[in-house]
């Protein structure tokens, strides 16, 4: 499927952030992949291409705008990026960075001329994200793909109003296996037939990131996709009008 690829500009206030979209010409629904803490990085930019890829349209905002603009820390793998993105991640405002994704909401939507809100979709510190922007603002969906700090959300977790997915490995150092139940618990108890919850046996954190060598589980990868996109399907049923060419 050929996509249309570009980095666009989303007002905030009296600024703009920017973000790279994604979509082919015709996307039958709307996506916001929010980053890990490393920025908007070849890798998250190769997995909203792939979702793309599947027919739907993909923004990725640049959350790190308002410490730094277009900030590729890597992936990781080097030790001294690493700590630079954990202090990036330290200093990001959440409550600030919440309002930043919701106007990104209300510009994806207006986009793309959809009736449908978009699906969230978060990635490490972007899957705690996803968590506190469905928990204050209507979408379609909402996707928890290895969050961090989540069992600190428990509240936000019950105010979403949105159907929700989460995933996490088994082996994920960031989330011990304590921290995972809680997260199963509180789902559970919002007795919701759409909620799903997932765990990947052996996977670590990041098992989702091609770009990971040391961390990428392609059997895991596989089927949180799968799950991934089959939750999306269910949640956007309509086809949005028009050729956005």
């Amino acid at each position: 499927m050929d996509l249309l690829k570009t980095n666009v500009s989303i007002p905030i206030g009296t600024d703009q952030m920017g973000a790279y979209f994604t979509r082919p010409a015709q996307p039958k629904g709307a996506i916001i992949l929010i980053q890990e803490i490393f920025g908007v990085t070849p890798a998250m930019r190769a997995i909203a291409d792939d979702l793309a890829s599947a027919g739907y349209a993909l923004v990725v905002p640049d959350i790190y705008w308002r410490l730094a603009r277009d900030l590729d820390l890597g992936n990781g793998e080097d030790a001294a990026e690493r700590q630079v993105a954990v202090d990036y991640s330290l200093r990001y405002d959440e409550v600030t960075g919440v309002a930043d994704l919701a106007a990104t909401a209300d510009w994806l939507q207006a986009e793309l001329a959809a009736q449908q809100r978009p699906v969230v979709f978060g990635f490490c510190l972007g899957g705690r994200m996803a968590v506190r922007l469905a928990a204050a603002t209507p979408l379609s969906g909402m996707i928890s793909m290895y969050g961090v700090g989540l069992n600190k959300l428990d509240d936000l977790i019950q105010a979403i109003q949105c159907p929700v997915q989460f995933h996490f490995g088994t082996n994920d150092n960031h989330n011990p296996v304590e921290v995972i139940q809680a997260v199963r618990d509180e789902v559970a108890k919002r007795a919701r037939a759409e909620d799903e919850f997932h765990t990947y046996d052996g996977a670590e954190h990041a098992f989702f990131n091609r770009f990971r060598a040391d961390r990428f589980s392609p059997g895991a990868h596989e089927l949180a996709r799968s799950r991934a996109l089959r939750f999306v399907a269910g949640r956007i049923a309509e086809a949005l009008p028009g050729d956005l060419a």
